[in-house]
């Protein structure tokens, strides 16, 4: 259970921080909506943000099962653009573009935690994406995995105490993973360790799957296999 308090805790760093060597990727032009490591982990996956009925949240595959479809054919990362152009439930509730979700979040952390050094005491740097602020330094945090989530709260609409949304990039200090949600899409990418991915993608309070990367699919059209043909 992660305690959570009414203020965030997350620190401003200087524009000088170079976020453990981060930043030149963080702010170079391929890395406007967000920065998507090509290198440096073995494996990945997606967790895709909370899609809900009637209020009561639902996995992606179980929506598109309804219109005869399966999110492994559609040719493109995971964004709103999969429910669109079906007749889907009036009462649907779509996922968050371009930030996680607080109940994703809050599974994500816990899963994080187990595979980091301190647990959720670790220290981690959380940084926004470039289009946030184009033309200036990216704007970075520093703060442990257990006040991500106070962040949050403060982030959030209508009773934000920061002028940011929750940060694209997070990762700890010592790199054993990263997270990226880029601002144009309806999930959260995680890169880190096999043993990582194993235990997202086993936790059944997440909608987690394997799924192309954003670099993957570069120049591929947003459609379904068969159009593709």
């Amino acid at each position: 259970m992660i305690e959570v308090s009414g203020d965030s805790a997350l620190e401003l760093v200087s524009d000088d921080d170079s976020l453990g060597g981060m930043r030149p990727f963080l702010d170079g032009d391929e890395a406007v909506l967000g920065y998507e490591p090509q290198e440096g982990f073995l494996d990945r996956c997606w967790v895709l943000h909370t899609v809900a009925v009637g209020g009561k949240k639902v996995r992606w595959e179980d929506v598109l099962a309804c219109v005869g479809k399966r999110l492994e054919d559609w040719q493109h990362t995971p964004s709103f653009r999969v429910f669109g152009g079906f007749d889907l439930p009036e009462d649907l509730e779509t996922p968050e573009l371009g930030e996680i979700d607080r109940d994703s979040l809050a599974h994500l952390i816990e899963v994080l935690a187990r595979h980091s050094p301190d647990g959720l005491r670790t220290e981690c740097y959380w940084a926004q994406a470039a289009i946030e602020d184009i033309g200036r330094p990216v704007p970075a945090r520093r703060g442990r995995l257990d006040e991500a989530l106070a962040h949050y709260d403060a982030c959030a609409w209508p009773d934000w105490t920061v002028e940011t949304q929750f940060p694209a990039h997070w990762w700890p200090l010592e790199g054993s993973w990263f997270v990226l949600t880029n601002w144009d899409l309806s999930a959260t990418e995680v890169f880190g360790t096999p043993a990582l991915i194993a235990d997202l993608l086993a936790d059944n309070r997440l909608d987690a799957v394997r799924h192309p990367s954003i670099a993957e699919v570069q120049g591929r059209f947003a459609e379904w296999r068969e159009q593709a043909k």
